[in-house]
């Protein structure tokens, strides 16, 4: 199990840590700590600063600086845990040996409102991957959960992608509206992703992709991140075997380069049973083991095949 070590696309500590009298340590309020990283074998963690409806937390955009506050507190208090991840070539240095990677995302990119000169403020302040939407229809584009999901990604969304692709910022589809999703693969000259997403043919639910925007994804290079979220897994009962399925039904539509994980810890108010945070990790990879996936493959899923996204997509 040593051998293999993880990304995990998305998780929304940080809303956590910001609303919460609460930290990394282990305890019953958190499923992120620093306990359960280092248990997971967790080699870099997306954090997202989720901007969430701005008739309850204000300001768009000053959401957005509120949480990158929070995280370039959460940095400095437990700078020997971590590091940031701005460029791909700090995930090699020398001086990051041993710790976390943390890389700096934003859910909603309402957070921009409407200017695409914020897009380079975020992009200075370390962010490199954003979530178009969330769950409601913005400047950019539709969401899959709106009640008028059925549009597109508008002239100005059109510009935050191929300035995204530009900077050298991740596109995450996760939340977008179908519609809005072919968009996206028309516009984007880079690879894209879906950091919390699953398979709608095994879950029925808006959240979940079908298998043309699966392979659609995969064939431009991108990932799935699988979500741990039990709404998304099932319409039974979840479990370890229900991430496992969703793996595998995806593996069988495109191979495992497209295949992560996207946990949404600290995002969802129920886990699969088995999963109580990044500390379970290793029973997900043992199963996958168990079921005959050869070593190459399990480290694809974990940790490869992120990772191949961001040495297209960032800067080195």
């Amino acid at each position: 199990m040593d051998k293999f070590s993880v990304i995990d696309a998305h998780c929304d500590t940080i809303s956590k840590l910001a609303e919460q009298n609460t930290s990394l340590e282990r305890n019953a309020d958190i499923h992120v700590s620093l306990q359960g990283l280092k248990e997971g074998s967790v080699d870099i963690q997306f954090f997202a600063a989720w901007i969430g409806p701005g008739n309850i937390y204000g300001p768009y955009l000053n959401r957005g600086f509120e949480l990158i506050s929070v995280y370039e507190r959460m940095l400095k208090k437990y700078d020997c845990f971590f590091y940031p991840v701005t460029k791909v070539s700090d995930i090699y240095s020398p001086k990051n040996a041993g710790k976390i990677g943390a890389l700096l995302t934003v859910e909603g990119g309402e957070v921009l409102e409407g200017r695409l000169s914020n897009l380079n403020v975020l992009y200075n302040m370390g962010v490199r991957l954003i979530t178009l939407t969330w769950n409601f229809n913005n400047e950019i584009g539709s969401a899959a959960m709106d009640t008028m999901a059925e549009g597109g990604i508008t002239a100005f969304g059109t510009e935050v992608i191929k300035e995204m692709n530009k900077l050298g910022i991740i596109i995450d589809v996760s939340h977008l509206s179908e519609k809005a999703f072919w968009d996206v693969i028309e516009v984007s000259s880079q690879p894209i992703v879906a950091s919390h997403s699953n398979a709608k043919r095994l879950c029925n639910h808006p959240r979940n992709l079908n298998d043309r925007q699966i392979k659609a994804i995969v064939s431009k290079g991108g990932v799935i991140g699988i979500n741990f979220y039990p709404p998304f897994l099932s319409s039974q009962k979840a479990d370890i075997t229900s991430i496992i399925k969703h793996i595998e039904y995806i593996a069988g539509l495109t191979g495992v380069n497209g295949i992560g994980f996207g946990s949404d810890f600290d995002g969802i108010d129920e886990l699969p049973q088995g999963v109580e945070g990044p500390q379970d990790f290793p029973g997900i990879i043992n199963e996958l083991l168990r079921l005959n996936y050869d070593e190459e493959s399990v480290q694809k899923i974990c940790r490869g095949n992120f990772l191949r996204v961001m040495k297209t997509v960032m800067k080195e």
